[in-house]
């Protein structure tokens, strides 16, 4: 074969892509070009950033994320203007999404996977999944029939050293309530509070996939071609069957012919380099002047994401973290909504430390939730103006009246924690809203935020109550959750309009059987209709997983890859 020939090119080094390199290259008859178009972090050592067990670090530098990529998030409704699009950050670096996410490192329900199999995706049964569980993780806490203690990917519980006086506080305000503390995230699905499983080694570093997996060994394999910082424009289609990818490296174009190509750039890029190269539905391809290869009306349909909403308790200096940045997010805290129709643990609540890396950050705790079993779903299209630029995406969030009730029902919730009377020691206000815009120029870890921020924090603590005159300006969508909780009308409007994403996105390339109009892969991840071609990534999920859907997303690509390499 020649340079630009392999048996395999896979599209994207995220989570799913280093996965497959790695297994696929196992077999060293088999040449695996791996293609991604961000940079090559290769060794822990040299990105601090990167491996730090604060994730915010790493997700707030612009470097390791694609410009320009934006979305609307809020369901606007036929009679409401449209909204504005906001930033949506998702990863450009080899490991994608798993070397600059928050960390979490949990499966999801059980009922979820069975719910694959009930909508006739074959073999993804929770019990047909869980050897693929096992097999991806070497769990550093718990031995037992449900985890793997051999496979390359660590996942730890970080334990009290962690837990700070505001943490402790939430707990024993949840126990008091009868609230039970859970052994294992990842073990029996309950209700309670557990500690995060997060994917850290024995050193308390994050650990990406490209270095769980495409370790020094692996990237001495002869048969495995890494190439970073190489853009794949689109497919390449001929006689019905993928032949390969037009890549640019360098401002050159390059062909890269391979026998099949695995697209694994993610929910929002797989189906936008599918409809780039005629893959998708017809008469929206037309409308981008594209000619239609294959039309799959469901390609960058069925769009879904965790829709979230927070308070802000500001906490009192002896509840605060101290020391050097470390992980913030120690507590999880499962429920169930009762809203009919639902499942058990179809919600999700967090007690985080620290709100940003820098001094104001951490006078700043939040009580963050998301509808963990979320059914509103959007769509996502090319823009027709300009088809090879960012894809126009439209979550649709909370536009299933379920996911409205049960974010504002969280909502309620959350206010009832945090307005325990025991919480006086650790909280002196709390207060609804985000990051405003100001905030955001401090995003990115420098000394000058850190002068600037630390010189704001100290300020923001002499003022005492005064500082919430100040707090509008520093809080987006600023507001008090007391009021909101006991107006269910303005409750509801308010997170209608300042609803968030958790940064999930999936389900845009939808594994499904052959009744499915809208299935765009069958249960080996293989694009209907044409040979050659596969999708690996959160994007054939069906339905989201109640999960961070990092795990998923691995545990899926254990699972094609093993099927490929049978074939």
């Amino acid at each position: 074969m020649s340079a630009n020939e392999a048996d395999y090119v896979i599209v994207g080094g995220g989570s799913s892509g280093c996965v497959l390199a790695a297994r696929l290259s196992e077999n060293p008859a088999v040449k695996v070009i791996l293609l991604e178009a961000g940079i090559d972090a290769a060794r822990p050592e040299d990105f601090p950033d990167l491996a730090s067990p604060y994730p915010g670090i790493a997700y707030s530098n612009p470097r390791y994320t694609w410009k320009g990529l934006t979305a609307s998030l809020p369901y606007r409704g036929s009679n409401r203007p449209e909204g504005r699009a906001t930033r949506y950050e998702q990863a450009r670096v080899l490991g994608g999404g798993s070397a600059i996410n928050g960390i979490g490192a949990n499966r999801g329900a059980p009922g979820d996977y069975d719910e694959w199999a009930s909508l006739g995706v074959e073999g993804w049964s929770f019990a047909e999944c869980l050897p693929y569980f096992r097999k991806l993780e070497r769990d550093l806490d718990i031995d037992n029939e449900l985890h793997g203690k051999t496979g390359p990917f660590p996942i730890r519980r970080r334990g009290p050293e962690i837990w700070t006086p505001f943490t402790h506080a939430m707990l024993a305000v949840c126990a008091k309530r009868g609230i039970p503390f859970l052994p294992d995230q990842n073990g029996a699905w309950e209700d309670g509070t557990f500690e995060m499983a997060v994917n850290m080694d024995e050193q308390k570093r994050r650990v990406s996939t490209a270095w769980a997996y495409l370790t020094p060994e692996v990237r001495r394999r002869p048969n495995l071609d890494i190439r970073t910082e190489t853009t794949v424009e689109r497919l390449l289609i001929a006689e019905g069957r993928a032949k390969g990818v037009l890549a640019r490296r360098d401002n050159a174009q390059e062909e890269i012919k391979a026998h099949r190509v695995v697209v694994c750039a993610g929910a929002l890029a797989s189906p936008a380099i599918l409809m780039r190269s005629g893959i998708g539905p017809a008469p929206h391809l037309g409308d981008c002047g594209i000619e239609t290869a294959v039309n799959l009306p469901g390609v960058g349909q069925n769009l879904m994401e965790h829709p979230s909403s927070g308070i802000v308790p500001y906490l009192k200096n002896p509840a605060r973290q101290k020391g050097p940045l470390d992980y913030h997010i120690p507590i999880g805290y499962r429920f169930s909504s009762g809203v009919e129709g639902c499942p058990p643990g179809d919600m999700h609540m967090n007690f985080v430390t620290r709100a940003a890396w820098h001094p104001v950050g951490g006078l700043l705790g939040s009580v963050f939730f998301w509808v963990n079993k979320s059914y509103s779903r959007g769509q996502l299209l090319l823009n027709p103006s300009a088809p090879e630029g960012p894809p126009r995406i439209d979550f649709r969030m909370l536009s299933d009246r379920r996911d409205l009730t049960r974010l504002a029902d969280a909502f309620e919730r959350a206010v009832g924690l945090a307005t325990d009377p025991s919480l006086s020691s650790v909280v002196s206000g709390l207060y609804a809203g985000g990051m405003s815009e100001f905030g955001k120029r401090f995003s990115k870890q420098t000394r000058t935020g850190a002068l600037v921020t630390g010189i704001g924090a100290l300020g923001l603590d002499m003022m005492g109550r005064h500082r919430e005159k100040i707090f509008p300006h520093l809080l987006s969508n600023f507001d008090d959750p007391r009021r909101l909780a006991g107006n269910r009308p303005e409750l509801e409007a308010y997170v209608s309009e300042t609803v968030g994403g958790v940064w999930h996105p999936s389900c845009t390339c939808r594994m499904g059987p052959e009744s499915d109009r809208l299935a765009v892969t069958d249960a080996r991840g293989k694009v209907r209709v044409l040979d050659g071609l596969y999708v690996s990534d959160a994007s054939i999920m069906p339905t989201i997983p109640c999960a961070n859907t990092n795990l998923p997303t691995i545990m899926m690509a254990e699972k094609i890859a093993d099927g490929l390499r049978k074939n």
